[in-house]
């Protein structure tokens, strides 16, 4: 054909199957590539560095044939001089996105982990506490900042501000470290961040809160249990109906704390627990993944405690332990707390409650490995915080020896 003209690009027809290549005869490998569903695109065939290739120069519409014609000039003009208009693109492409990747804030990055990987990966409660140090903290002080231009700096300055409260501003650095740590595996270097600035900062210590109740304070708190439903609902001003629906509301309360008693388990997985988790007849909780903290199915063996306790509870749903909705009960600080309160403990979280069931077993003589498997801890050195208990029967052990001295 003669010159590739706008009429012709116009005019020309597909074929019914494949596509087809018009070449202009004017400027070498310059042509118009039409396909079988009509669709039309200037292109550009040439040789560089004894490689063919074929550069789309942009579809009919948004190219006229007279503008496509000067692009393909000023491309061939390129690969006179040596130089590959594919490699060129690349190139302007990798910088755009680089340099999109270097406003991105940190706000932006935020929302791509808890989108991407938080709220894929992590527990209710574990997203939720990201979300609060983010807004409460990070985002506050660096929000604005590009993610690209934190530094080291910017990271170590933030964590010393925290350090009255050492604990949370460790967590804040786990936070950041992984936020980095997710933003710099991105293969399509999305967020330019080659290096994470929260490795290598160090730590506060943090001093391991030891608190377990005595035999006396729990005896405390089992008479206080049982008085906390009937001061729930001796309430001036309310109806008999409402009378029974707090105590029996109460009553819940109290079971599930119970449960933590003498079990060990955690609050999670008392409030989570399922009548069909309880295997009654062999005495057996199977704790589901997704409601353990290592994220596997553990089966614990139930104490005669722990049985009288379930045996006598009425089932009124799924749920072990339900709520005001039908659902499960969700919480226990406001419960707890007058608890402690009329038991005349102070310094005592619910979590303590584990620690206390470990504590006085290691004391009496289970070895810790029992322990442990009780608890579903999976790393013996977890248990180890309770070892200086055995001491005590194995003093009492030595103590047997005959008098000699």
């Amino acid at each position: 054909m003669a010159n590739l003209t706008q009429t012709f690009a116009k005019r020309v027809k597909p074929l019914k199957a494949g596509y087809k290549i018009h070449y202009d005869d004017g400027l070498s490998g310059f042509g118009l590539r039409v396909t079988s569903n009509g669709a039309k695109s200037f292109v550009l065939n040439y040789r560089v560095h004894g490689r063919e290739r074929r550069y789309t120069i942009g579809q009919m519409g948004a190219w006229t044939a007279e503008t496509a014609r000067q692009e393909a000039q000023r491309l061939r003009a390129l690969v006179d001089r040596g130089e590959d208009p594919f490699v060129l693109e690349e190139a302007r492409s990798q910088q755009a996105i680089e340099e999109e990747a270097r406003q991105r804030t940190m706000k932006d990055l935020s929302n791509y982990y808890l989108s991407n990987h938080a709220e894929i990966h992590k527990r209710p409660r574990s997203i939720a506490e990201d979300k609060a140090m983010l807004e409460s903290i990070i985002l506050p002080r660096l929000g604005r900042m590009r993610a690209s231009s934190i530094t080291h700096r910017d990271v170590s300055e933030l964590h010393v501000s925290l350090k009255a409260t050492p604990y949370r501003a460790n967590r804040v650095l786990a936070l950041l470290h992984k936020m980095f740590s997710f933003a710099a595996a991105d293969t399509t270097n999305e967020w330019c961040v080659a290096q994470n600035p929260a490795a290598g900062i160090p730590r506060f210590h943090e001093e391991k809160r030891e608190r377990w109740l005595s035999e006396d304070e729990l005896q405390r708190l089992a008479v206080a249990l049982q008085k906390y439903p009937d001061r729930c609902a001796a309430k001036a001003g309310v109806s008999d109906k409402q009378r029974k629906f707090l105590r029996n509301e109460a009553q819940g309360a109290m079971n599930a704390i119970r449960l933590s008693i003498v079990t060990g388990c955690r609050k999670s997985e008392a409030l989570t627990s399922k009548w069909t988790d309880f295997d009654l007849v062999r005495h057996v909780w199977t704790k589901p993944s997704h409601h353990t903290k290592q994220k596997r199915r553990e089966y614990v063996p139930i104490s005669e405690q722990a049985l009288t306790l379930l045996e006598r509870l009425p089932r009124e749903g799924e749920y072990v332990f339900p709520g005001r909705t039908g659902e499960r009960l969700t919480d226990l600080k406001g419960p707890w707390a007058k608890v402690c309160e009329i038991a005349g403990l102070t310094g005592v979280r619910i979590h303590d409650l584990r620690h206390s069931f470990a504590s006085h077993l290691v004391s009496s003589g289970v070895s810790l490995p029992i322990v442990g498997k009780l608890l579903g801890h999976t790393q013996p050195q977890t248990t180890a915080r309770y070892a200086h208990l055995a001491d005590n029967p194995l003093r009492e052990a030595a103590n047997r020896f005959p008098v000699v001295l």
